[in-house]
């Protein structure tokens, strides 16, 4: 008999654990008491240490240790007529840079091959009392490892050399055509080309962390008291919207071992674009006249003047509705303005530098000081608009041979905007 009082508790642990599976499956109640003690001795020589490591560390080769296991991409990714596609071993260091992403999230790693040695993987997995897993004490060659592997007729070396297969990686990085595959391009025209495979263990921690928010031991009576419509100190949450995926189908155990693990099962967030307010609010660049308050804004107020311009009369009634329209370009340039000025005052924001000044000082309201101060500015604004409504008149789409605007057309343009001057300030 081998001294328990040796193997660190958790190597105890899983040996009592095989022992007990192992007698259960072979011991059957039809037996006499003999034959179950036969059995008995039986499973005490195929757990014995100096039996069971030789034939564990054979077997190791079988299953390689992968942070990426590429079979989540598919099934058949494993193999192809290279060989077999590299284990990634990510070893990527933990930074406060508030990232998603491998080494920083704290997950188990994950294993793929034969499924027949996922009992080497857990055995090598195991979390000893330093907290470190007997993989690292056998890579360190610490003295609980050496205790270890160096049993009677067994070669330290070669169980060492055999266990340490299980983490291997080849020189030469192969993928597969079922792996999904990105062109990056780089420099001199040149591409790298990707693989992207999926952080199984960032995927399974993320099942563990939602199982445990979701069903909890602490969260039942916080549940029980909402069902009784009773007051809980401190309440529960809800996660809406997740997606159970599933990956092997009825064999999760050709994924890797986290997936039969979890049967196969994952879960995922809902991931949504962001739901973006429409911005009906065009910021002047250059010209407020052409980007913000264009000619199809006053589509209608044009083709209405376009009617006056074109009539053969010329009498007061043709006048008066001249100016009524060219009063309501001004209005209509007014609300633009006033738009453009509450949405700068909710988002403040700087103008570009290529924004005339005085159309800065009438818009931002970092210019308002200024704004009520000086009268420059408000004459070129003025200006602005009378030249405005001629170019939006003149260089439309959707008017054909617009009339060239005679003097008295042009004076009473300009005569409508100045009436409306301190409307602008």
């Amino acid at each position: 008999m081998e001294c328990k009082s040796m193997l660190d508790p958790a190597i105890a642990n899983f040996f009592d654990e095989r022992k007990e599976a192992w007698l259960k499956k072979n011991i059957k109640a039809s037996m006499t008491e003999s034959e179950k003690r036969e059995k008995e001795r039986e499973c005490d020589q195929v757990f014995l240490l100096a039996n069971w490591l030789p034939s564990a560390a054979k077997r190791a080769g079988q299953i390689s240790i992968s942070t990426h296991p590429c079979t989540f991409s598919h099934p058949s990714a494993r193999k192809n007529k290279n060989g077999y596609v590299s284990s990634i071993i990510a070893q990527n260091t933990h930074k406060v840079d508030g990232l998603l992403r491998s080494g920083n999230v704290r997950a188990e790693s994950d294993a793929l091959g034969n499924a027949a040695a996922l009992d080497v993987h857990k055995f090598l997995s195991l979390v000893l009392d330093d907290s470190q897993t007997l993989l690292n004490h056998i890579v360190q060659e610490s003295e609980l490892a050496q205790k270890l592997l160096k049993q009677p007729h067994c070669d330290y070396a070669v169980l060492r050399d055999d266990f340490l297969k299980m983490i291997e990686t080849d020189q030469a990085a192969i993928t597969s055509s079922k792996v999904k595959q990105v062109y990056y391009p780089v420099e001199d025209g040149e591409y790298h080309l990707l693989s992207i495979l999926t952080n199984s263990g960032q995927l399974f921690e993320l099942r563990k962390r939602l199982d445990r928010f979701r069903f909890g031991d602490d969260l039942k009576q916080a549940r029980e008291s909402r069902k009784a419509n009773q007051y809980h100190a401190t309440g529960y949450c809800e996660i809406y919207g997740l997606t159970t995926i599933g990956y092997g189908g009825t064999k999760p155990q050709n994924i890797s071992v986290l997936n039969n693990q979890n049967a196969g099962k994952a879960h995922l967030l809902p991931s949504f674009p962001p739901s973006l307010k429409q911005r009906e609010i065009r910021l002047p660049a250059s010209d407020f006249f052409k980007e913000s308050f264009t000619a199809w804004h006053v589509r209608d107020v044009l083709e209405a003047l376009h009617r006056l311009f074109v009539t053969e009369h010329n009498n007061v009634n043709i006048r008066e509705g001249r100016d009524y329209r060219i009063q309501q370009y001004v209005d209509l340039v007014i609300e633009k303005m006033w738009q453009v000025r509450v949405f700068l005052a909710e988002n403040p924001s700087e103008p570009t530098s290529e924004l005339p000044q005085e159309q800065k000082i009438w818009l931002y309201p970092q210019y308002q000081e200024q704004r009520e101060l000086q009268n420059d500015w408000l004459d070129s604004i003025t200006r602005h608009i009378a030249r405005g409504l001629i170019n939006h008149y003149s260089k439309n789409k959707f008017i054909t041979n617009p009339v060239h605007l005679a003097d008295q057309e042009l004076f009473a343009i300009e005569r409508v905007v100045e009436d409306n001057k301190e409307l602008l300030r």
